[in-house]
């Protein structure tokens, strides 16, 4: 089948203060030779060198924005949309990547079935960390997470699924971040409440509110983005379970400030630092916004998983006063009486046993392999040179099975070649 590049895809790469790994992000978008793309950086006041970097690459679809002064995350990706005019978007952060193998499939998919949403794999690499570890570069991955077989799902029966607290993690929503977007359905989201972008955590607002309006929606198990992590990601500052870095602290003291200043005031007190609980607010908003209050939510599961997410954090994130307050907000059955302040005695309780050696030891299971490589560009390179040709997914399971079958054969003599 002989792609046709007529509709034109838009990569947004919103920025702030990271040029370091920003060069390297946008290198692995112009490897792909598709010349119907748009690669839209929009710095959001960065006082680095930003921009510079950007101007160093002299490729036409490159294009460098700016709303002109600080603005808080969800303004800087609604600006960045707005420089945007792709037939299908896609966002990815600044120490990502994006997989010139990957665009292709998404081009074929594109071509054939035309959908409203379209998911990937997610393959994640750890940039060198300085106060913490790695301190090289680091790519975990199973090859079998290269290829497979396409699903067809139903946005509804996912939302639903969502609301019930069957599905809690964000990312297997109807995402625009590391997710392929149609047009149609952006503007379909946003003639409700003006903007697309309607919550302060952009990425988990827009995994739910596309449910609402999508029709078709594919996911396929072929990578097309690289998501980076390092030391100054915005989630590793916002929402991980580790102790923290100062820098890390004022990244996230930064991001709220700049959310509490925009006019779409946060949808969670940005205190509580659990990811399941931004979903959950989000799950209200959209209802709220898109439903007329009318999806029905499992407020006693989402409580739960809340409330266990919390209990890894470190005891400073632990703000049990504060999603008390959330739950009763979320909630009008719910009543606060103190309770889930007692749950910290019981984890203080578990960190002496645990001290004295007395915690349960898990069996350690086998993990993916490791690889060391330098940058997010690298990254690309080998995976690109692994995952050759393109992929093409199929949705009949068995031909799949066949064609994952001789994939994987190909990408470990790949895999001998390039390593």
């Amino acid at each position: 089948m002989k792609l046709d590049y007529s509709k034109k895809i838009s990569i947004v790469i919103p920025t702030r203060n990271r040029a370091e790994f920003l060069g390297p992000c946008i290198e692995t978008c112009t490897a792909s030779d598709d010349q119907n793309l748009e690669i839209v950086v929009s710095d959001n006041f960065s006082s680095d060198n930003t921009k510079q970097v950007v101007e160093t690459f002299t490729d036409p679809r490159v294009r460098y924005v700016t709303p002109g002064n600080d603005v808080s995350m969800r303004q800087n990706f609604e600006y960045a949309l707005s420089q945007a005019d792709g037939d299908f978007v896609i966002f990815i952060g600044d120490d990502d990547g994006v997989l010139a193998n990957g665009l292709k499939t998404v081009r074929y998919l594109i071509n054939k079935f035309d959908p409203d949403v379209l998911l990937w794999k997610h393959i994640t690499y750890l940039w060198p960390h300085i106060q913490s570890e790695p301190k090289e570069g680091l790519l975990k991955f199973r090859l079998r997470d290269f290829c497979g077989p396409m699903k067809t799902l139903d946005p509804k029966t996912v939302l639903q699924s969502f609301a019930d607290g069957r599905t809690v993690a964000y990312r297997e929503g109807a995402n625009i971040y590391h997710g392929c977007i149609a047009r149609r359905l952006i503007d379909a989201v946003s003639s409700k409440g003006g903007q697309y972008f309607q919550g302060q955590i952009p990425d988990v607002n827009t995994a739910v509110s596309n449910l609402v309006y999508a029709k078709s929606m594919l996911w396929i198990r072929n990578p097309v983005t690289i998501a980076g992590q390092g030391e100054k990601s915005n989630g590793a500052a916002m929402n991980t379970s580790a102790q923290t870095t100062q820098s890390q602290n004022n990244i996230a003291a930064n991001f709220k400030e700049l959310a509490e200043a925009d006019s779409v005031l946060p949808e969670i007190d940005l205190r509580i630092r659990s990811i399941p609980a931004y979903t959950y607010a989000n799950l209200n908003l959209v209802s709220q916004i898109h439903l007329k209050g009318q999806l029905k939510l499992n407020h006693e599961r989402w409580r739960h998983i809340i409330v266990d997410d919390l209990k890894r954090f470190p005891k400073q994130h632990r703000c049990w006063s504060v999603l008390e307050e959330f739950f009763e907000q979320m909630d009008p059955d719910y009543v606060a009486n103190g309770r889930l302040a007692k749950i910290e005695e019981t984890l203080e309780k578990r960190t002496e046993l645990a001290t004295e050696g007395r915690a349960r030891v898990k069996k350690k299971k086998r993990g993916p392999k490791s690889l060391h490589i330098s940058t997010v560009k690298s990254t690309a390179d080998w995976i690109n040179a692994v995952t050759n040709p393109p992929y093409k997914p199929v949705n009949n399971l068995l031909f799949a099975r066949c064609k994952h079958f001789y994939r994987m054969i190909l990408m470990v003599i790949n895999r001998l070649q390039v390593t």
